[in-house]
């Protein structure tokens, strides 16, 4: 039997523990404030809007790019030596190639990190280890990782938790 957590009214005090019920502002800056964080949980509010705003940067970053790439074809074809087609054609696909390449370079990498760290930490919650990541690498495995997020808080995940999180315990001596 597991037990799930009440979502509390507001932000925890600290970034060491979930934030069950947050908004999508909220969500957002613990993705960018737990950058690279792997310990710890994320609740499901967490995971999900981080995963909507990169859906919406991505969206923003992929209309912007084919703006530019097709605007970078333009501009080579148009300045170019029309005697030879071929090489205005192969001009146009390598320049195109490098401005997406380095587009979604600068869009996807700075998302990376902290994309894998709130999967992690979303798979803590649910009380599996953040290893079960690795499941993307194989075909299909990227929608197991979405099904255990979807998955309810388990109690016992909170033993992902940083020490800092806990509450202390006094020792005494007997």
């Amino acid at each position: 039997m597991h037990t799930v957590y009440d979502a509390p009214a507001h932000e925890p005090a600290t970034l060491d523990l979930p934030f069950y019920g947050a908004s999508f502002g909220a969500s957002v800056r613990r993705f960018f404030r737990k950058y690279a964080v792997f310990t710890g949980r994320a609740s499901r509010s967490e995971f999900w809007w981080a995963m909507l705003f990169q859906y919406i940067v991505g969206t923003i970053a992929g209309a912007v790019l084919t703006v530019v790439v097709i605007a970078v074809m333009a501009s080579v074809i148009v300045g170019a030596d029309q005697t030879d087609p071929a090489a205005t054609v192969l001009e146009a696909t390598v320049a195109s190639t490098v401005v997406m390449v380095v587009g979604l370079a600068a869009f996807t990498l700075p998302l990376l990190l902290p994309s894998i760290a709130v999967t992690v930490r979303r798979l803590h919650d649910t009380n599996r280890s953040g290893w079960w990541y690795l499941i993307s690498l194989i075909p299909f495995g990227g929608y197991a990782l979405y099904v255990f997020a979807a998955l309810e808080t388990d109690a016992a995940g909170s033993r992902f938790d940083s020490q800092r999180s806990l509450p202390q315990l006094e020792h005494t001596a007997s």
